[in-house]
Formats: structure tokens, C-alpha cells, sequence
């Protein structure tokens, strides 16, 4: 889901987000630690591995809340918040941006005592599948797993 980069000469928070299809204020939110521009060329960062498509980013509109979120990407709201890095309850405002799952995308964050075979079923996928679409699999506590059926890719 995410991959190390390193800064080279030139490169900005816009066009590091645009070559990674994701935001600046994303770049900001899984790097905590990023100054503002410039970058320090060889500052590595966490950027997004938009290669597989699985999440797409929403932005909130006047009247959303998280459950109609959840209800209209058909989601579990519990673990969209989570993915969100949000509690239950927790407000929202217009122009904010969260990740939801694309289109035939199925995901859940880990629970203590999850076992691959616990995964496998409530994704509803093979093992294989589970393997190849995410990079490690350490079934700690909160850790993002996603699948996407295949048949569901955008050409």
C-alpha cells in the first residue's frame, strides 16, 4: 500500500503527490514530519503504491457525515474510520480529504487474534490473492489488508 521515496533535486510536496496520484495534504498526513517546501533532497518519505488502485481519495461535501459515507461506498463504517485514522463520533468538515475504497475493493484493518485464514474469509478471497495484493502481511493490530477483484480493475 505504501513505499519509501526518496527526495531528488527539484522535487516539490505538489509534484511528488501528483507522480504518486495523491495530495499534498495526504503527503503531509502519513508524514507527519515533512517540513515546509523545500524538501531536503535524500529525505525519504512514505508515499502512497497507487499501482494497484485499491483507494481512492473523497473529498467530504457540505452535509457528509462518515456512516452515509460508509453506506454510499458500501463500507464498514467502523473500519473506514479507522482507515481514516478517526475515533466514532468524530466531526468532519467540507474540503477535509479521507480514503474509501474503489469499486470492487474489500479491505479491513487487523484485529488482535486475526489469523491469515480469518482474513482470507472475511475478505473473501484465497490466499494467493491476499499475498499478492499486499506487500507484508504481519497481522499485528491495525494493519490496512485490502483485496480487489480483478474482474472489477478499470482497463
Amino acid at each position: 500500500m505504501y513505499k519509501i521515496y526518496t527526495v531528488k533535486k527539484g522535487d516539490t510536496l505538489n509534484s511528488i503527490a501528483n507522480e504518486f496520484q495523491t495530495t499534498p495534504t495526504e503527503l503531509k498526513r502519513i508524514n507527519s514530519f515533512l517540513p515546509l517546501e523545500p524538501l531536503s533532497i535524500d529525505t525519504q518519505i512514505i508515499v502512497p503504491n497507487n499501482t494497484t488502485s485499491l483507494f481512492e481519495i473523497y473529498v467530504i461535501q457540505p452535509g457528509d457525515t462518515m456512516y452515509a459515507i460508509a453506506k454510499k461506498t458500501n463500507s464498514n463504517y467502523e473500519d473506514l474510520i479507522r482507515l481514516n485514522g478517526m475515533r466514532d463520533g468524530e466531526f468532519i468538515y467540507p474540503n477535509e480529504e479521507i480514503l474509501i475504497p474503489r469499486a470492487g475493493t474489500r479491505f479491513l484493518i487487523t484485529r488482535d487474534g486475526d489469523t491469515v485464514s480469518k482474513v482470507v474469509d472475511q475478505l473473501k478471497t484465497n490466499e494467493l490473492q491476499l499475498r499478492l495484493q499486499n506487500d507484508r502481511i504481519y497481522l499485528q493490530p491495525d494493519q490496512l489488508l485490502a483485496v480487489r477483484d480483478e474482474k472489477m480493475e478499470e482497463a
